[in-house]
Parts: C-alpha cells; structure tokens; sequence
C-alpha cells in the first residue's frame, strides 16, 4: 500500500522505517533479544541454541537490516555529491571538486545495482529457502517452487526494471574503466590549471576561471542530484511494494515455524 502522505506514489526513504513489514520483524527481533536477556551493546551469545522460528527472525531482521542501509546510502550519496571540504588535507591530497563529484558519482552507480542482490538475500531469508548466500542469484530464487507461486517475482522484477538501464555504469565501472561524463570532464580540465600556470599563460583573469568552473560545477551537481533522486523515488516505490508482500509470506513462515516448536 502506498503512503498516504504520498498519493502520487512517490516514497521518501525514512517511510521505509514505517512499512508494516520492517516494524514487524524489528519489533520480533527486539522481543527476542529482551527474551535471551540481551541489552542494547550485548553480541548474540553463539553457543546460545535457537530453534528454528528463532533462527528464521534473527535471519530475518538481520537481512532486511542490511538491506535497507544500503538503499539508505543512495540516498545519503546524493548529500554527499554537495559536501565537499576546501580543507587543507584535501589539498594536499589532490582532492579538487571534480574528484570528489567523481566518487560519489562511482560510488552510487555500483551501490545501486547491488540493491537487487540484496532484494534478492532478502527473499532468500523471509521464504526461508536456506540457500547459502554465495549462491542466491536471480534464477534459483524466482524459479523457486515457493516464491514462484507469489507475487515476489513480478515485484522482484519491478525492482530490477529500475535498475536495468543503469547496470552498464556498474559492468563498466567494475570491469574496464572509471565512469566517462563529458560534462564533468570539461570540468576536470578546468581544474587542472593552477594560479600561477594561468597567469603566465592566459589573458583571461584567474578569477574568472574559477566563477566559471564554480557555475559549471554548481549546474552539473543540480543535474546528477535530480537525476539521482528521481532514481531513488522510483526504486523506492518498488520497494515498499515488495516489502509489502514480504510481509504476507514473513507472517506465513512464522505460522507454520510456530506449529512446529
């Protein structure tokens, strides 16, 4: 169901924390530990033995924990695209604007199409499949007896479908060679020149090079940012959908694990 203080469909990321399902499996996860005595800072006690709808929560929560930091990391990427430090350790590093916007650009490119391996770890641990994580992959989940018999593959693929036109940046990126922006790289080689070098070189005054690259770089960041963002809205949309319907199978599984303890 979507939000109601978002008719038009569109879902802020801190909504995530009120879906039905994610409060449903952190409020059992939180029972549990106050039942095995753990307080806040306590580590899971390992020779502790759980029976199976112990194992299934903890597994559970642990997962959806997981995932959900990481599609919050998309949305904190795009804060991070403006804050930049003009500090003197990124000086001496070499850090310059076109640097930074290049690694939050990378960064957020293979963080979003990691989201759907972690949709689909989620799947694995909310049917209870008990597929080792190294190999859960998109065929053996969807083809899944279980999960093909739900709607989990039809919003699993609507989660993929908001991924699929930007999987290259990530085969690139990962596999031959940094991402390639024309604008940014314009950008770049207006950095490249320092005071002195343009002085001796240009009639153009140095401070106007810089009010140039600054607008340059200001009106690129507004373009990454809205471009990203509206990424992030319509993932978010397929999302709160799956998670819906997790929460229809969590609910299932704990039944059946409950009759058999």
């Amino acid at each position: 169901m979507m939000s109601e203080a978002n008719p038009g469909g569109y879902v802020k990321f801190d909504e995530v924390y009120k879906n039905s399902f994610f409060e449903q499996v952190m409020a059992d996860s939180e029972e549990q530990r106050k039942m095995f005595g753990l307080k806040l800072f306590d580590d899971p006690d390992e020779s502790v033995e759980h029976n199976e709808l112990q194992f299934y929560i903890g597994r559970v929560a642990f997962t959806l924990a997981h995932a959900i930091t990481w599609i919050e990391q998309l949305h904190q990427a795009v804060f991070y695209m403006t804050d930049f430090g003009y500090g003197k350790n990124a000086h001496e590093l070499g850090i310059k604007r076109p640097e930074h916007l290049l690694y939050n650009i990378e960064n957020y490119l293979i963080r979003l199409q990691s989201v759907y391996d972690r949709c689909l770890q989620l799947t694995n641990a909310v049917f209870h499949i008990g597929m080792a994580e190294e190999h859960v992959a998109h065929s053996v989940i969807v083809s899944n007896l279980h999960v093909s018999r739900t709607k989990v593959p039809q919003l699993l693929k609507a989660v993929r479908k908001t991924l699929d036109k930007h999987a290259q940046y990530r085969h690139e990126l990962i596999h031959k060679h940094s991402h390639v922006d024309a604008d940014l790289q314009k950008i770049r080689i207006l950095y490249m020149p320092t005071k002195e070098v343009w002085s001796e070189s240009s009639k153009i005054d140095y401070g106007n090079l810089v009010t140039h690259r600054a607008e340059r770089v200001r009106k690129f960041t507004i373009k990454k940012k809205e471009e990203f963002e509206s990424i992030n809205a319509t993932l978010m949309v397929a999302v709160e959908q799956l998670m819906n319907e997790f929460l229809v199978q969590y609910n299932r599984q704990k039944s059946r694990l409950e009759k058999l303890i």
